[in-house]
Formats: C-alpha cells, sequence, structure tokens
C-alpha cells in the first residue's frame, strides 16, 4: 500500500492507474524506444504514484500528473543508460502498439531527436495534448514547447523525407 494511504485511496489510485496504463505506456514507449524501459518506467512511475497519491489535491489532474511522473521515469532511464535511445525494438504482444509501431522509419527517426524534442513529439502526436498541456507536463515555457515542437518536426520531415527518395532509386 502506498505510503499513508487509506483503502479508498488505494482503489481510487488503482482504478485511475489502470484506465490510464496504455497511454503511459504509449507515452513510455515512445520517448524510450524501448518496451522493456518503458514497461520498467512505468512501473517506477507507478510506485512513485502511489507513495505520493495522498498529496494530489485535484483528482482531475491525475492525467496530467501521472505523465509527468512517467515522463519524468523516462528521463531517469534515459540518463541512467547514458543518454543512448535504441531503435527498432519491437516485441510482439506489447500492449497498444503505437503509430511508430507500424512504421518502422518514423520509429527510426524519432530515436535520432534529441529527448527533450521527442518527449514533446510524443506528448503532442501519441498523446494528443496541447501545447499548454505539454507545457506544464515538462515545466518548460509554451513557446520552448512550440520550438521543440517546430524544430522536432522539421527534422522528422528531412529524415523521413531522405529515406523515401533513397527507396525510389
Amino acid at each position: 500500500m502506498g505510503k499513508g494511504l487509506n483503502p479508498e485511496q488505494v482503489a481510487a489510485f488503482s482504478t485511475v492507474f489502470t484506465q490510464l496504463s496504455p497511454r503511459l505506456y504509449r507515452t513510455a514507449l515512445g520517448i524510450l524506444g524501448n518496451p522493456h524501459d518503458a514497461s520498467d518506467a512505468l512501473q517506477e512511475a507507478g510506485l512513485r504514484a502511489m507513495r505520493h497519491w495522498g498529496s494530489l489535491q485535484h483528482p482531475g489532474a491525475a492525467p496530467a500528473w501521472l505523465t509527468r511522473i512517467v515522463v519524468n521515469c523516462c528521463r531517469d532511464v534515459i540518463r541512467h543508460r547514458g543518454g543512448i535511445v535504441p531503435t527498432g525494438l519491437l516485441v510482439r504482444d506489447t500492449p497498444a502498439p503505437t503509430p511508430a509501431d507500424s512504421d518502422p522509419d518514423l520509429w527510426s527517426a524519432l530515436g535520432t531527436l534529441p529527448t527533450d524534442q521527442r518527449e514533446t513529439v510524443v506528448l503532442r502526436f501519441f498523446q494528443d495534448l496541447t501545447v499548454l498541456q505539454i507545457a506544464q507536463i515538462t515545466e518548460v515555457p509554451e513557446g520552448t514547447v512550440k520550438s521543440r515542437l517546430h524544430t522536432a518536426m522539421t527534422r522528422l520531415r528531412s529524415r523521413l523525407s531522405d529515406r523515401s527518395k533513397e527507396g525510389v532509386r
């Protein structure tokens, strides 16, 4: 059980976390590029969130709050492995495939982005969050989110365009 949580709080946390887990997993997978690391990050995020569930003042903020915890856990994983993001590691039977799973070129291109840009793209396009929501989750100004999105999309377009030209030969 979470630190100091009563049974009702544990049940509420369990319900919310279970409902959001597929979405949170997709976020972690999109950022980390590895299903095993994504599962580890999600598990760590769940433990951290449960420990602090009692401090969440507004239950409606739970999705953004949990997403922030998952993003922070992903950052910890990346820091731990020296900033390397593996690509192309797709495992069968992973829950809720991401759009990147169906397009290896996109998956590979995402893996080339710096972590902050990859996070922003994943939150915007995999999770359909607004710029304001992304700014709150990543704790950066909205202008920074817009800049990261613009730069990332330019890089992705260029990378994917280069690959499509290579295949035309």
